[in-house]
């Protein structure tokens, strides 16, 4: 990263996007909520994409792996921001570089993208 998050305006977007993580079943007014909370950000498809794939996806991921027992309800918001920015904050070295990219590229879990696909219309 070479020009500094509005951790501000990101805070709420990560914290939306990572609903889409939860181990739970999304709702209508879960959707609905996200959906406001992203188009209030006034952060476009195009960015909040990149956002859920670099940002978000690297580090909630893990929580539906198979292995995972996953929190169901969500994270607080502090421990959203302080998680992600750890993870973007990370020494840049050639293999976490390397790794940090092959976790971006990573198709996101199917039941995320599919939570995603329900929601970009509502964004927009």
């Amino acid at each position: 990263m070479t020009e500094p998050l509005d951790i501000e305006r990101r805070a709420p977007v990560w914290e939306a996007l990572s609903e889409l993580f939860v181990g739970k079943e999304l709702q209508d007014y879960d959707y609905a909520a996200i959906a406001e909370t992203l188009r209030q950000s006034r952060y476009s498809l195009d960015e909040l994409d990149k956002m859920l794939h670099t940002e978000v996806a690297p580090v909630f991921r893990g929580n539906l792996s198979a292995l995972a027992v996953p929190e169901m309800e969500g994270w607080a918001r502090d421990a959203i921001v302080r998680d992600i920015q750890a993870y973007l904050m990370r020494e840049r070295t050639g293999l976490s570089r390397l790794l940090m990219r092959l976790s971006a590229s990573k198709a996101l879990p199917k039941v995320v993208s599919d939570r995603w696909q329900r929601i970009r219309p509502l964004v927009s």
